[in-house]
């Protein structure tokens, strides 16, 4: 097959073989690639080409999310599979490895401290989150248990941002414990600070 070349939009290079678009590459994967116009290439040749173009697409992505924000490996990995390969996503979260821009265990004590200070999530809670963005159980464990959480004061937190007194409604309290309850405390541990005109049985 014959490939032929033709500048495309954002610096990238349409690529043709015996006249027929194929895909197109960014200029400095393109000038990696050792065929040139008139020159006679192969589809496996074409398919390598692919395969490093989206690689490095794979990786500007991955830059872009850690630019926002921390993420744990499976999280990361996670959100790139839902746009490239697995071969294309895996390669590009190796990188971001190597480079040191992933670190699981700082990932799950900054998320862990986080939900508790600006959420007042539980333990339970908390551990749950992390397991649930791709956090190993054993490291949300130690992330959880590092912040030595004192459950009671995670309550009151929730009360206060509601604004939430004895003196409140019962419709503004039952709203409370649906809040309290979805962070992860128990209705018992509930029931010592919220006291309703009706039983909240």
């Amino acid at each position: 097959m014959e490939l032929t070349t033709k500048q495309g939009k954002n610096g990238k290079i349409n690529l043709f073989t015996d006249g027929e678009f194929r895909f197109a590459v960014s200029a400095f994967v393109y000038h990696s690639f050792p065929y040139r116009d008139g020159d006679e290439v192969t589809e496996e040749a074409l398919a390598e080409l692919k395969k490093t173009y989206d690689a490095e697409k794979a990786h500007e992505s991955a830059l872009r999310s850690l630019t926002v924000r921390a993420h744990g490996e499976k999280e990361l990995l996670r959100k790139l599979r839902q746009k490239y390969d697995a071969e294309a996503a895996q390669s590009a979260v190796d990188r971001c490895k190597q480079a040191g821009l992933i670190n699981d265990a700082a990932f799950a004590a900054d998320l862990a401290e986080e939900l508790y200070r600006r959420k007042a999530f539980s333990p339970e809670r908390i551990r749950r989150e992390l397991e649930q963005r791709g956090v190993d159980k054993k490291m949300a464990d130690e992330a959880v248990f590092a912040l030595d959480i004192d459950r009671d004061s995670g309550i009151i937190q929730i009360l206060e941002k509601m604004r939430i007194t004895d003196d409140s409604p019962d419709k503004d309290k039952a709203r409370a414990v649906r809040r309290l309850l979805n962070a992860g405390y128990h209705i018992s541990e509930v029931k010592r600070f919220l006291i309703f005109n009706n039983s909240l049985d």
